[in-house]
């Protein structure tokens, strides 16, 4: 039998997907506030001095894409219930002794009881193994960079509650839950992220070696133990 994989593609379109994906991606080259609860500083070093990360397929450039969508029919869907969201995709600008960090906020949201004064909105979505773990441990000890992330942007705005709403991929159950500001912690954090944004040399690594299963993991993980 003659084999046609090598004159007719097997995946046409998830091909051509794929290289429309690759050719949109756009690598970022600075420390950006969704990362800044990174629990490793030598990763934060590496970030915000320009080192290349690795480049997410196009699978992965899909999901990120889903996510904007999911958001944006959240936010349609918010509004049909009576909230009011504004300042989407402000950017929350944050400096000290010449550096800087940048983020853009998915909105600030009021509405009914108990929402009349405004709260940040922060959408994510997660499948269904990382929504199980959410459900039982909370938004604030689920992830430590998405913790992070809504106690500055809340700094940046100059709000004192966060609404974060998640969407499971798998079976479009939404968890949502109110946070108030911790400001000890968002300065805490952010005297942090500075301090190694002032380092001329990487602070100490927190793998034991390459080999470890964090260091395999990480965009930096190479570069880290040249």
């Amino acid at each position: 039998m003659t084999d046609l994989s090598k004159i007719i593609p097997c995946n046409p379109a998830g091909d051509a997907l794929d290289a429309l994906y690759d050719s949109k991606y756009r690598a970022r080259t600075r420390l950006g506030m969704s990362e800044i609860g990174h629990e490793c500083n030598r990763y934060l070093w590496y970030k915000h001095n320009g080192y290349q990360d690795k480049k997410p397929d196009a699978r992965i450039l899909r999901l990120f894409e889903l996510g904007n969508v999911i958001e944006n029919h959240l936010i349609e869907d918010l509004k049909k219930c009576g909230f009011t969201v504004e300042n989407r995709q402000t950017v929350i600008r944050i400096e000290q002794a010449g550096h800087k960090i940048e983020g853009h906020s998915d909105g600030v949201i009021t509405g009914p009881k108990p929402f009349f004064k405004p709260h940040l909105l922060e959408i994510k979505t997660a499948g269904e193994k990382a929504f199980k773990d959410l459900k039982k441990k909370g938004y604030q000890d689920w992830n430590p960079k998405y913790k992070a992330q809504i106690h500055v942007y809340m700094i940046g705005f100059g709000i004192s509650r966060c609404l974060v709403v998640v969407y499971n991929k798998n079976t479009s159950e939404i968890y949502s839950e109110r946070i108030r500001l911790d400001s000890d912690y968002a300065a805490s954090i952010l005297k942090n992220v500075f301090w190694v944004m002032r380092l001329k040399n990487p602070p100490p690594r927190i793998c034991p070696r390459a080999d470890w299963w964090k260091a395999k993991w990480c965009d930096f993980g190479k570069e880290c133990f040249k």
